[in-house]
């Protein structure tokens, strides 16, 4: 993350962005990925494809009506307007959704923060960056302002903030000209792909539940893009709520289940929320340092922003409330956000270690199952259910159930499908006894 003049001009400052390498892979079993929504969607896509699940784009989603069983939705589909019935809605359809307003759900915080414009661009700035390679770069020109956002793959996004009734021009060569502008001057092809413009806010849904209506992603959420724990929640969201509605539509747990939505991913995001809006607020230190030409004041001010770009305690740390808990989430500071602590609290995510099992390596995460919870028992525990057992099911070469977990050798551990700890008997007693 550098803070440039203009893009390929004099450096003021420049940050990490994000931890990578080995320290990471101790922690987790994939790297950390800056991936944007156009290269995102496509993965998603053709994975849903390979389910025989296909996307309707050509859709729009109307209205609803609730009923004991069902909810009939309105819809328009290639310019039709049909009917459908299910026995839940999601609604998944982003910060202006319309699910969210039929159900009356109001949002909750500050909502007209700062207006942006954004210019989505592919061109091949290497010329322009190979003394400076980034992924981020926030343009600090007093003509030229703004940030530049590496897509990778010579796609761009410039992003600068307006006036909240500033149109967009739709002109390709007063658009190049302006991506021109926070340019040094190069001889570089730019081809506008697309524009657009958004409002910055930081708001929670008053609540994620209306029925069978269930919000997810921004729908619920929405916060300053300062540290990138919108998509992370978002997934987050999904990806507690779906094995719930499994468990529900099969009949294996009562709908009360769902009620667990609301209060486990409402304090997360307001808390990735809460961190978000700090970012925001805290950069304005480097812009009056800047205003100030205080070289010294700039410096502190752009190393005063290391948590902006590195948030991995939050995004892996993060504990839901569950009966068992014994340790309540601690306020937000510098190290909560930085730094992850493995733990196997109920609520925490079950941390990775590297194990083996039939020859392969694999992440203690790919032990939990998708749909059902999962209890793992320790080497020497007393095992009558159906289990899996260090040393039976699976090697555990590096020790992971002590050194990580800390778990003594006849313990068990309750994994819920969405990775998270539901129980841990850290003693030596059976939780499968004999009748």
């Amino acid at each position: 993350v550098h803070w440039v003049t203009k893009l390929g001009g004099t450096v003021l400052g420049s940050l990490p962005y994000e931890r990578q390498g080995d320290e990471m892979l101790a922690v987790t079993p994939t790297p950390l990925r800056n991936l944007a929504q156009h290269i995102l969607e496509p993965v998603l896509v053709d994975e849903l494809s390979g389910m025989g699940i296909m996307v309707e784009y050509s859709t729009q989603w109307i209205s609803m009506v609730q009923g004991d069983e069902n909810v009939d939705s309105t819809v328009v589909l290639n310019g039709r307007e049909e009917i459908i019935t299910s026995r839940f809605v999601l609604g998944c359809d982003g910060a202006s959704s319309a699910v969210r307003r039929a159900s009356g759900i109001a949002m909750e915080g500050p909502d007209n923060l700062q207006s942006f414009a954004m210019i989505h661009f592919s061109a091949d700035l290497t010329s322009v960056t190979h003394d400076c390679p980034g992924v981020l770069y926030w343009l600090c020109d007093q003509g030229a302002g703004g940030t530049l956002i590496s897509h990778g793959d010579n796609e761009w996004v410039y992003m600068h903030p307006v006036d909240a009734n500033h149109v967009i021009s739709q002109s390709d060569e007063e658009l190049e000209a302006i991506v021109r502008s926070v340019l040094i001057d190069a001889p570089v092809d730019i081809k506008i792909l697309k524009t657009s413009s958004w409002t910055m806010t930081s708001q929670i849904a008053e609540r994620y539940r209306d029925g069978r209506v269930f919000l997810v992603g921004d729908a619920a959420h929405r916060f300053p893009p300062s540290g990138g724990m919108g998509l992370n929640s978002g997934v987050q969201d999904a990806h507690n709520l779906a094995w719930k509605l499994h468990a529900v539509i099969t009949g294996q747990s009562p709908d009360s289940l769902l009620d667990t939505y609301d209060p486990e991913r409402r304090p997360v995001a307001q808390r990735n929320a809460q961190a978000s809006l700090e970012n925001a607020f805290k950069m304005i230190e480097v812009f009056e340092a800047l205003g100030k030409l205080d070289q010294e004041g700039l410096t502190d001010a752009i190393n005063n922003q290391q948590t902006h770009f590195d948030m991995f305690g939050l995004q892996m740390g993060f504990r839901y409330e569950l009966e068992g808990s014994t340790t309540p989430n601690a306020p937000l500071s510098d190290d909560i956000i930085r730094n992850y602590t493995p733990s196997t609290e109920p609520g925490c995510r079950l941390p990775h270690g590297w194990l083996t099992r039939n020859d392969q390596r694999i992440s203690s995460l790919d032990l939990i199952g998708l749909t059902e919870a999962t209890v793992i028992a320790g080497p020497t525990a007393e095992v009558d259910g159906n289990c899996l057992q260090v040393g039976r099911d699976f090697d555990d070469p590096d020790n992971w159930w002590g050194k990580v977990l800390g778990l003594s050798s006849d313990a068990y551990i309750t994994v819920r499908p969405d990775q998270h700890v539901a129980s841990c008997v850290a003693e030596s007693r059976n939780p499968f006894p004999k009748e």
